[in-house]
Order: C-alpha cells, then structure tokens, then sequence
C-alpha cells in the first residue's frame, strides 16, 4: 500500500499541530495496549479536543498547545518521574511558555513557597484549572468558574480535614465562606458571584501576614473597595471568616446565636408545650361530650354577629400577613439556595437571584409602611387609640396565664374570663411590634451594606446579619406555633377563625372566647336601645 508523504514544512502550522494532536490520541485512545496504561481512563485523553487548548487549535490557533508543548517530542516522562517536564515541580514552568503573567504572580504566592520546600499536596496550575480538559474561567462547567471556585478549588484543600491537621490549616475556611453572605449568594445563583479570588487574588495568594498580600490588614479597604465603593478602614473591623460555633473565634456572634437558640428552644417550646396542653384538654373536652358523658347547658345560638376588626384594622392584617410571607420565603431563599424549592425556582429562571433580592425589599417597604400606618391608626383614630388600650398588658394577664395553666393541667374547675383581648393575642402583638423593629433596623443595616460596615465595622454588620436571621427564625416558629394554633388549629374555632377576613364573630364563638367582652357588648347595646326608645318617646 503506497502511503502519501507529507512535507510538514508546507503545510498550515495549526493544521500540522492538530494532526498531531490526532496522532497521539490515535495510540491513546484506540490502541488497547496503550490506553489499557492510562491512569484516568480515555475520557481524559479525548477531553482534550473539548477544552480551551483544543478548540482554539481546531479552529486554526497555531499558538494553541497542544500535546508535545507540554509533553515535549521524545523525552515523554510519566508525571511521577521527576525528570518529566509534566512532573509537579516543572508544571508551572511549563504554563509559564504561554501564561508568563500568572507564572509570575504564582511564584510570588504561598502555594510556590511551600512548594519549593517539597510540600507534595501544595497546588500547581493543575490542581486548579485541570491538565487536558482545561475550560474558560467563564464556562460553568470550568472548576474555576466563579461559582465553582470556592468549592471545586479551594475548598479540596481549605475544607478537608486532614489537610488542615497535616499543615496547622484553618479547616472551616469553606463552610464559613459557604455562611457567609457572599458564599449564599453564590450558591444560590447570583450573576455577580463573589469567591475566595475576589479577596486572596487568584494567581499571587499570599498570607493575611504579607504586606503584598490582598488580606492584609493594611490592604482590606481597597481589596473590599473592588466591589464596596467607599470602603474604608473600619470594613477590617472583625473576623472576615465568621464562625459561630467557637466562643475564643468570634465572642460576640457566638453569644448572640446561642442566646438566641436557646431563646428559640425555650420561648418556641413554650408556646408548643403550652398550645399542646391546650390542645388536648379541649380535644377531651370535645370527647366527652361526643361520648354524652359532658353536655354544655344553655349555650348560646350563633345567630347574632358581633364586629372583631374594621375594615381599616383586617387592611393592616392584611399588608402584614402578604409581606410578612413573601419575606420569609426569600430571605430563607438566600440562607438555603440549596433547598428543593429553591433550586426548582433557578431552574425556571437563571436571574431568579437578582429578582429575590428585589421582592425581599419590596416587601421590606411594605412591612414598614403597614407598620407606619399601624401607628398613625393607633395615635391618630379614636378606635385605634380603644384597641391600643384594651391591648396593654395588666396584672390580670399574668393571674388569666396562671389560670389557664392550672385550668389545662385539671387543677381548676373552669378557665379564666377573657375581656376583648386575652393574654395569647396581648403576647402576639407586643412579640409582633418588637420583631418588627428588630427585623426593620437589621435588614435597614444590611440594605446598605457599606455604609454599615464603614460606621459599624465588618464585626457590626455581621452582628445585624446574625440577629436578623435569628429573629426571622424566632418570628416564623412563633406564627406557626401560636398564631397559627389560636386562629386555625385550636379545636374551638377550627377550621379557622374568620374575623381576619369578615371582621366579626358568631355569638357562640365570643362566649367561649371573650366572654367579658360579649357582655360589655350587650350591655352596651342595651343601653343604646333604651337610649334609642327613649330618645322616640320624647320626641313623641
């Protein structure tokens, strides 16, 4: 068979180079007893053609590497020998042919320095950006990209425990940037992704100890200034990696996350232990008037409709409720990105970050406004100044709670009297005026991010991230637990307690509720009817 000579010489340099490219591959991949020898199998051979070197050659790039410019011609070493120009010692020298920039500023960087003292696990070009299938740092499929650094990267070294036991290495640097707000951001699909480069640089990583370095303290202003404008000195107040589970870490934030856990554990198992209780006295109350053995004498027919709330009142109910839902689901949006829901959303929607980010503050303002109106009913109305004094706290509350305790546990013959506002709803409201606060000064604080930090420092921002988070936590349990019990679970009302839609109560339902206050109403009406009749005998 007469094979046709090629004068390499005369022919287009990509071309020559690809052809190579295919030659190596033609032994690599499809001779058994060659590819039977590969480490990682044939896939990593062929990721070649796929990857940034590979496309730029196929498509006539004759400065794109190809196999020989990294493996040279005929001294071609296993990546174990020592000698080999693909050996971990000589990787960098070999990049640097083409990429001298990031050669330069990786010899400057710690991972060089640990390397040249013979640290084998110390990174080299490799580790990061691949060997064959090198992508684009702006392909998501790259480990490099801005999504994936983080965990794909740096994460392998500065998340694994035995490394950071071998080398003295912080082992939480991943799940504390993970926490964090640039790390949830990430994670949950921000366009504009944060990653531990933004900070410690890509190539020159250095030290928090190294005047050079990006993290220096001298050097965090302008570093946090690359995406903060108008950072200053005070944004390198606190610990940059936060952790909440080591008091001698960071003392403030783990005092307030676990005063609030505890608070949570003990005010939300509170209100179960004492909605449970309540729950089963009135489910065997209810059984034993199935079972005929207790039959309530002389209750009253709901036929008449007593007035709860007034349309400007189930209004205000109405603007809470909407933005108090919409900014639970996404603030919690952001903290579990990786949620079902969640996850299910971004696959609708690649900007559903971005648009999270602008609902959560919409409700914000709606928040704030129905609280801003709340006031003005309660200072400005001659019924909302009633329903304010009605729902101040009295000494009879703390005897009604006494009651009702000793009433649920058969130590009284019969529950306290409530008048217009029981004990349960005065606790609500007055929970539900200081979680608004709390919640409208924290999330005011991390809207305007840098000019907290740069008032506040980086240690007052993540104090108000952290109490915001803790208090939405407390303020959604407290609303599932207590609300959501008194207007819909509890057995006296269940299915639910409409006023908050009709405004009004059946007479049966304001007895067995608020009995002081049904007999205020009545007399209130009688002596508006014989007012009334009075008023028509004189006048006849």
């Amino acid at each position: 068979m007469n094979e046709q000579v090629i004068d390499s010489r005369q022919m287009d340099e990509a071309v020559h180079k690809a052809m190579l490219a295919d030659f190596c591959v033609s032994c690599h991949v499809d001779n058994p007893e060659v590819s039977g020898q590969t480490q990682y199998g044939t896939p990593f051979i062929t990721s070649y053609k796929a990857s940034v070197h590979g496309q730029a050659l196929y498509a006539g790039n004759e400065d794109a590497p190809t196999c020989i410019n990294c493996h040279d011609s005929h001294s071609v070493g296993r990546a174990t020998d020592l000698e080999s120009s693909v050996s971990r010692g000589r990787i960098v020298s070999q990049c640097a042919k083409c990429h001298p920039d990031a050669a330069e500023d990786y010899l400057h960087s710690i991972h060089a320095e640990v390397l040249a003292k013979g640290y084998a696990d110390a990174p080299v070009c490799t580790d990061c950006h691949g060997e064959h299938g090198i992508l684009k740092h702006t392909d998501p499929e790259s480990p490099v990209a801005a999504m994936n650094l983080a965990e794909q990267v740096c994460g392998e070294c500065h998340g694994s425990v035995k490394l950071a036991q071998r080398y003295g290495l912080e082992e939480d640097r991943l799940s504390t940037f993970e926490q964090s707000y640039h790390g949830l951001a990430t994670r949950g699909g921000a366009v504009e992704a944060v990653n531990c480069a933004s900070c410690h640089a890509y190539h020159d990583v250095r030290t928090c100890e190294d005047p050079e370095s990006w993290v220096h303290p001298d050097n965090l202003a302008e570093t946090c200034g690359h995406c903060h404008e108008g950072a200053n000195e005070r944004f390198a107040v606190g610990k940059m990696h936060v952790t909440l589970d080591t008091a001698s870490e960071d003392p403030v934030i783990y005092w307030i996350s676990t005063i609030y856990i505890w608070g949570i554990f003990i005010i939300v198992g509170g209100m179960l232990l004492h909605n449970g209780m309540d729950f089963l006295h009135k489910i065997c109350l209810k059984a034993k008037q199935h079972w005929g053995r207790e039959v309530p004498e002389n209750k009253p027919l709901p036929h008449r409709l007593y007035l709860r709330m007034t349309v400007n009142e189930r209004l205000q109910h109405g603007a809470l409720v909407i933005s108090f839902v919409v900014l639970v689901l996404t603030g919690f949006m952001l903290r579990y990105p990786e949620a079902w829901w969640v996850v299910g959303l971004r696959n609708m929607n690649d900007h559903i970050f971005e648009l999270r980010s602008l609902v959560h503050r919409i409700a914000a303002v709606v928040m704030c406004l129905s609280g801003a109106w709340h006031l003005g009913y309660i200072t400005l109305t001659k019924a909302g100044r009633i329903v304010f004094h009605d729902i101040l706290p009295r000494w009879k509350d703390v005897s009604d709670m006494k009651h009702v305790l000793l009433y649920n546990m058969g130590l009284r013959a019969s529950k306290p009297l409530f008048g217009r506002f029981s004990y349960m709803e005065k606790i609500e409201y007055w929970a539900l005026l200081w979680g608004s606060l709390v919640m409208s000064l924290t999330g005011f604080l991390l809207w305007f991010e840098n000019t907290t930090i740069g008032l506040l420092t980086k240690l007052g921002f993540d104090i108000s991230r952290t109490v915001h988070f803790y208090e939405a936590i407390l303020a959604t349990l407290a609303i599932i637990a207590w609300h959501f019990y008194f207007v819909i679970f509890n057995p006296d009302v269940y299915p639910m307690n409409l006023a908050w839609l009709t405004g009004r109560m059946t007479e049966e339902e304001m007895a067995e509720e608020h009995p002081l206050e049904l007999e205020r109403l009545k007399k209130l009406n009688k002596e508006s009817c014989l007012q009334d009749i009075s008023d028509r005998t004189a006048k006849n």
